[in-house]
């Protein structure tokens, strides 16, 4: 329609490039999109563009999507993403509503040992757990991929 390259990784991203307008991307959800361009020109242009041939209302800024929440850093332009709720539901199913944060989520250089039997007496409940930290690892909280990754080896 506009010339948007859709992504060979996320087939829900596009990203269109005009010589005058820079880089805009164009990330469709369902009957959602949401744009995000170096220059606003650039986004604007893409709006009027899917305007002109599709039925759109325009929502303003972005505050959350899908249980996440966005929030705009104008003095440093960044976005930075959070899931609160997601995060409370987690400590809350794996009783650890009291722990305390940490910046570093694992100490560097940790070995993982067995030291014992039965010593997850929950069947799968290590794995549902490292699961939850593995989807909090690749949408909002990149930090604790690392650590997320070490749990994740030492499951089998």
């Amino acid at each position: 329609m506009i010339g948007a390259v859709r992504s060979k990784v996320y087939p829900c991203l596009y990203e269109w490039w005009h010589p005058v307008h820079a880089r805009v991307f164009i990330l469709v959800y369902v009957e959602y999109h949401i744009m995000a361009g170096e220059r606003l020109a650039g986004v604007a242009a893409v709006n009027r563009s899917v305007s002109a041939k599709f039925e759109v209302r325009d929502m303003g800024e972005v505050k959350g999507l899908i249980d996440m929440k966005v929030m705009r850093g104008r003095a440093a332009k960044t976005r930075t993403m959070r899931n609160p709720g997601h995060t409370a539901t987690l400590l809350e199913a794996f009783w650890m509503k009291t722990s305390t944060p940490n910046k570093a989520p694992m100490v560097s250089g940790v070995r993982l040992t067995k030291t014992g039997e039965d010593l997850l007496p929950e069947g799968d409940r290590y794995a549902e757990f490292v699961g939850s930290l593995l989807y909090l690892s690749t949408t909002t909280r990149p930090d604790i991929a690392f650590a997320v990754g070490v749990l994740s080896r030492f499951m089998s």
